[in-house]
């Protein structure tokens, strides 16, 4: 395995830094086209030349082939005339090409005879159907970033993008009331895991999600990856990238600021079904604060060989929390709520990034970027249920220097290489007028916790230093043809990541102000996982015959984790612990095709039929080396009843019941990962499409795809020390409520309960091993897409389109098996053989549409419009001996009084009613010399739509109530200005 580390560290040196590999991925772009005589013959030999402000060399140029045609690639966006040459025949040449980020745009000629002097100049419509190009994309050109109604954040780009869901409902925003959280996308079926964020083509999730946040300033624009991409691509979730904006040869600049508060912002009118379950006025929270406030400038340092760009962003805002307040006195034993102190969930953030592009020679130019960012979420989580003391100030200092470098040794052969350096730190920690080692408090009765945050085991909750280290390393060759483009690359990534954990290692809950319990912790925690090597090798093709452009690949991934040595120190409650090293957590090596074809369907580059095929891995954050690490199997906090008989707060141990954990502090490992799983079950998924897009007049396409996505590689829990017979099946019989499919009153079967005798040896010895040991578990997503891109006269566009699909999932190899948990799945106390198979309906579409439009008298309107499905709606059961004794024959083993099952009610069956959200923006623009002004009156959630984004889903009285709905009509102003 180690031979493979080496090989890829060998060709890293011979070119020293590793580069952004993918053209898709920088956002780099291409001209393509054929060149014909009068008579319609092929002309080979003709010189090409793309020239554009945005090439620090000018001008790119290549040469027909043998059958006329020609292909120009790694050009950044940007607007380029071509020009066609060849002796004995007339200069052609073509102005006003616009690239974004991504496209491949089709140019052909007919030169007709004549002398080469003579120039005939073109221009018209840039081209807005590729041709060659089968990844599926959506790009926000600045225009947009700078015209739409956004707040410029992942929830926003969501909101512009056809196809994409959040991961949360709850992160639906309006007009940046949710800050910059820190939701991940998904589309067509993919993973959360698999999305990322990349800054010019560039990584920027750490191992355990997402620290860094693009600054929007610096962008030129951002392209999104939605898909089926070339071999290059690892996995196949959304890649949101940002294109950086270069100097330039002339200096601009930009400015922008926003401003709302509370008073900007309408109350809430509650439809009566809403106040009905329970909902009142005084439920709902409100918008504090929001700004932002960012910049850029950009220009020469020395004409045509080094340019700069510098921009920067300052943006916060603050929520108040329904049902939160402060507590009287921070440290109390006690929780008093201050009234007089409500409290607010609130963010500040700034970052600064800097770009220098330098054109060493001819043909060899360098990128270097660097961006360092601040970041408070200063009462994080905060809630009615966390008092605001009890928060962590969680403060994030991450850190990106970059660079690239692009060598196109002749006009057919290109290089490009460059190294990422991510520094993506971050920590909790107490508040301030809370000490570190402050104790913290649960008040069962009401499920409040305040004084201090709660110890946390898995390295990420808790008070302490989470530190992440990442080296991005890529490497590409391209051989290019005006028939072929051959493109070999490597891929690398590797670094450390540790996450400690620190201040009090005891927990109380208290019930009616009494002590009842203490949770111990065996801090001190220090989590420290590696990434040896997270190798990706490709290389595919691009090959146009006439109309027909085939693009085939191969990927080869290689990922290597491993855990070091481990050394703890003693604690309050533990003593000295050492773990040995940990390797091939995991080990995985697989290969990954990919085909796909594009044909020009009348060979007018107007009109093409896409089809596509190929496997993906998804993507791995280190979590199967978390999942694995003996600090997290290691039996780390343990409970004891507590009766605090002389009142002081301070449990003795004449106080305190045994340890509810036994092996508290012992390294008995009870799952155990198969070498299967970790050498060959790395999961991945098949995806293909087919689609059509249509030039249905110049500047405007739509189209049509199908999407299907299944995966494969699952895993399943088998629980060793107990078979099926040591289970018995048992139902539940649902009160009668009109809430309910069919008013309630049916039986649920399915549930299963482990037998009195083997009561607590269902988990203490299991093993994860491939689904394919016992069956074959399903998850396949279909759906349809329609799209249409317009760009209309006098700078006006439109663009959007609608989405419908399902994905069905299928686990019920496990049903009768009860020792089984297949991956995804609740454990056997709690889930039901019932509701294995999920088909949700397929037609529950997703509408977004986006634009602007000039008026009269310097007056511009844009608008984003969303109309989206309501949210899924579950129901877990708390149910009693009294509710099982019917069918189980026997109260519920280990002496419990409950359990709960997860959901009762089928899956994916019943949604609340749709979410319609409309933006709008009113422009006034000014023009002072060189540069615009442009004042802007914002209304967000027009029609002050309450539509439910959660709601509790425990069954009860309090069954269906809203624990959040979209925010109220916000009222923005702002001011922009550029030069």
């Amino acid at each position: 395995m180690r031979a493979f580390e080496r090989i890829a560290r060998a060709l890293l040196a011979l070119c020293w830094v590793a580069a952004p590999s993918s053209a898709l991925a920088q956002g780099s772009s291409g001209i393509a086209g054929a060149v014909r005589d009068p008579s319609g013959a092929v002309l080979p030999g003709v010189t090409v030349e793309a020239s554009s402000p945005a090439l620090i060399e000018k001008v790119r140029s290549a040469v027909t082939d043998g059958e006329g045609q020609y292909r120009i690639v790694g050009l950044p966006p940007g607007v380029y005339a071509v020009t066609f040459s060849l002796p004995s025949f007339s200069t052609f040449k073509r102005e006003g090409v616009e690239l974004a980020a991504s496209f491949t745009a089709t140019v052909n000629a007919d030169l007709r005879i004549g002398a080469l002097e003579e120039t005939v100049t073109v221009s018209g419509q840039s081209p807005v159907v590729d041709v060659q190009n089968t990844t599926t994309r959506k790009q926000i050109t600045r225009e947009a970033l700078d015209t739409v109604p956004t707040n410029k954040t992942l929830e926003a780009f969501a909101a512009l993008t056809p196809g994409i869901t959040m991961g949360s409902g709850n992160a639906q925003d309006v007009g940046g009331s949710k800050g910059e959280t820190y939701v991940q996308l998904q589309v067509h079926g993919s993973r959360v895991g698999d999305a990322k964020t990349l800054l010019d083509g560039f990584e920027t999730n750490e191992w355990s999600g997402r620290v860094f946040v693009p600054n929007p300033a610096g962008a030129q624009e951002v392209s999104i990856d939605l898909g089926n991409g070339a071999a290059e691509a690892p996995a196949n979730g959304v890649y949101v990238n940002f294109v950086l904006r270069d100097g330039g040869n002339t200096a601009h600049g930009t400015f922008f600021g926003s401003y709302t508060n509370s008073q900007l912002q309408s109350v809430q009118r509650l439809p009566d079904d809403l106040r009905a379950r329970g909902l009142s006025q005084s439920d709902l929270g409100r918008v504090l604060y929001i700004w932002d406030a960012n910049g850029s400038i950009g220009g020469p340092v020395q004409r045509d060989r080094l340019w700069f760009h510098h921009s920067m962003r300052s943006w916060g805002s603050a929520n108040a929390v329904v049902g939160g307040y402060y507590n009287s006195v921070p440290t109390s034993w006690f929780y008093e709520p201050d009234l007089s102190r409500p409290a607010h969930d609130d963010f500040r953030n700034w970052i600064t990034s800097e770009r220098l592009t330098l054109q060493a020679s001819p043909r060899n130019k360098f990128n270097i970027n660097y961006d360092q960012e601040y970041r408070c979420d200063c009462h994080r989580t905060v809630s009615s249920t966390l008092a605001p003391e009890a928060a962590a100030v969680r403060t994030y200092h991450p850190k990106v220097l970059g660079i690239t470098w692009d060598f196109p040794a002749t006009s057919r052969l290109l290089f490009s290489a460059g190294t990422t350096v991510n520094s993506m730190n971050y920590r909790p920690d107490s508040q301030p007028e809370t000490p570190l080692d402050t104790i913290g408090v649960v008040e069962a009765s009401t499920g409040v916790r305040y004084r201090a945050v709660g110890p946390d085991t898995t390295g990420s909750g808790g008070y302490g230093d989470k530190n992440n280290f990442i080296q991005n390393s890529r490497f590409s060759m391209s051989y290019v043809t005006g028939t072929h483009n051959i493109k070999v690359g490597l891929q690398m990534r590797n670094g450390v990541k540790k996450f400690g954990e620190e201040g009090a290692a005891i927990d109380y809950q208290f019930r009616n102000q009494r002590p009842t319990q203490v949770t111990i912790y065996a801090y001190p925690l220090l989590f420290h996982e590696s990434m040896r090597a997270l190798m990706g090798l490709y290389a595919q093709d691009q090959w146009t015959m006439k109309r027909l452009t085939l693009n085939g690949g191969v990927r080869f991934d290689y990922e290597n984790a491993y855990l070091p040595a481990q050394h703890l120190d003693a604690g309050p409650y533990i003593g000295v612990r050492d773990f040995a090293d940990v390797t091939c957590v995991p080990c995985w090596k697989d290969f990954s095709p990919r085909i796909s074809a594009a044909y020009d369907l009348f060979g007018t580059g107007k009109t093409a039929v896409k089809v596509s095929v190929g496997r993906y891995t998804t993507e791995e954050r280190l979590d199967t080396a978390h999942a694995n690490n003996p600090l997290l199997l290691s039996n780390s906090s343990s409970t004891r009843a507590w009766s605090d008989t002389n009142g002081d707060f301070i449990p003795q141990e004449s106080e305190l019941g045994p340890l509810g954990n036994a092996n508290f502090g012992k390294t008995v490992i009870n799952t155990r990962y198969s070498d299967d799983v970790l050498l060959r079950n790395r999961p991945a998924n098949w995806s293909s499409s087919v689609s059509f897009q249509h030039e249905l007049r110049p500047g405007t396409a739509a189209g049509i795809a199908y999407f299907r996505t299944a995966w494969q590689k699952f895993t399943v829990t088998d629980s060793l020390s107990v078979t099926p017979a040591d289970y018995t099946p048992y139902c539940v019989t649902l009160p009668a409520d009109p809430r309910l499919p069919g008013g309630g009153g049916n039986q649920v079967c399915g549930f299963y309960d482990i037998n009195l005798d083997k009561f607590g040896q269902d988990t203490v010895n299991q093993a994860v091993v491939p689904d394919s040991s016992f069956g074959r578990q399903t998850d396949i997503y279909e759906g349809i897409d329609l799209t249409v891109n317009s760009r209309l006269p006098h700078g006006a566009f439109v663009q959007g389109g609608m989405n419908t699909g399902r994905q069905s999932t299928d686990s019920c190899y496990v049903n009768g098996r009860p020792d089984l948990t297949p991956s995804g799945a609740a454990t056997t106390s709690q889930r039901s053989d019932a509701f294995c198979a999920v088909t949700p309906p397929f037609f529950r579409p997703q509408l977004k549409v986006s634009g602007s439009y000039h008026l009269p008298w310097d007056l511009q309107v844009s608008g984003v419009v969303q109309s989206l499905p309501g949210i899924p709606i579950t129901a877990s059961y708390v149910a009693t001996n009294a509710d099982v004794r019917p069918t189980l024959g026997r109260a519920l083993s280990g002496n419990r009084t409950t359990v709960t099952l997860t959901n009762v009610i089928p899956p994916q069956t019943l949604f609340e009613e749709r979410l319609l959200q409309v933006d709008l923006r009113f422009i006034r623009n000014f023009k002072v010399s060189r540069a615009r002004l442009q004042v802007m009156f914002d209304a967000y959630n027009v029609f002050n739509n309450a539509a439910v984004l959660s709601s509790n889903t425990r069954y009860g009285t309090s069954w269906l109530r809203p624990t959040s709905i979209l925010d109220a009509r916000l009222i923005k102003f702002g001011v922009q200005t550029s030069f």
